[in-house]
């Protein structure tokens, strides 16, 4: 029987890259009617209600789709967001997605659960080539039902916008689950390297009136009571490893 797969994006102010994101998982996907796509949307983003039209709009562009569902709520963190999606989630495998992504691969789907065949006890940590990283780095977890369930999370929590990756893919390091999946490209369209604009979201994450969260959020995660608390998940994981 095919797993389920979910991807969980928080979107903010992005509507038609949003999209671009979307049909290209679409366009891709071998099995539709296996895969879902929740998007999570703060009750404050200037772009509510495009939102608002676009989803029902994704409601008949994509139905084949096994759900592609808009969660709006109060505004928070994309680590938070991204719990209250793993929360209405229902696939076995769990991605983190985001809305300046797009997938290149055709039978994507079918690749990656070709390669979670790998780990039998199902705890693993995987990515897909965002173009940037490669394998030097974790973007964009692919983890198990399973393992949010160990730990009580999909991300984190604590991180006011980056390092959610980062979390998961330490803690993956120290039980030695982590895999590349180098066939399967998820483009990351970022503009750190030319391939978008500088919009209101980077900049409200950046340098905005809040700060540069990102800066703020790796002194959250070099911090001692994080380090000790990624020691601690680590455990739980190996506890049921086989």
């Amino acid at each position: 029987m095919s797993k389920v797969i979910s991807i969980l994006t928080p979107t903010r102010n992005r509507v038609s890259r949003l999209n671009d994101f979307i049909l290209s998982v679409y366009q891709h996907t071998r099995k539709k009617g296996r895969v879902e796509m929740l998007m999570y949307v703060d009750d404050d983003d200037p772009s509510k209600q495009q939102y608002k039209e676009y989803s029902k709009h994704c409601q008949t562009e994509f139905r084949e789709m096994l759900n592609i569902r808009f969660v709006f709520g109060e505004s928070k963190s994309v680590s938070e967001s991204w719990n209250d999606l793993y929360a209405k989630s229902v696939g076995d495998i769990l991605i983190m997605g985001n809305d300046d992504l797009v997938y290149r691969t055709s039978l994507w789907d079918l690749r990656v659960e070709r390669e979670t065949e790998r780990f039998e006890d199902e705890i693993y940590c995987m990515w897909m080539n965002d173009m940037i990283n490669e394998d030097r780095h974790c973007a964009f977890p692919i983890v198990s039902r399973k393992w949010c369930e160990t730990l009580g999370y999909f991300a984190p929590g604590v991180f006011k916008f980056g390092y959610n990756d980062t979390w998961v893919y330490d803690i993956a390091k120290r039980i030695d689950r982590c895999h590349w999946i180098s066939s399967v490209t998820a483009e990351h369209m970022h503009f750190t390297q030319g391939k978008s604009q500088p919009d209101d979201t980077y900049q409200r994450n950046r340098t905005g009136d809040r700060g540069n969260l990102y800066q703020l959020d790796g002194q959250i995660f070099d911090s001692l009571e994080m380090v000790e608390k990624r020691m601690a998940d680590a455990e739980k994981l190996r506890g049921v490893m086989k």
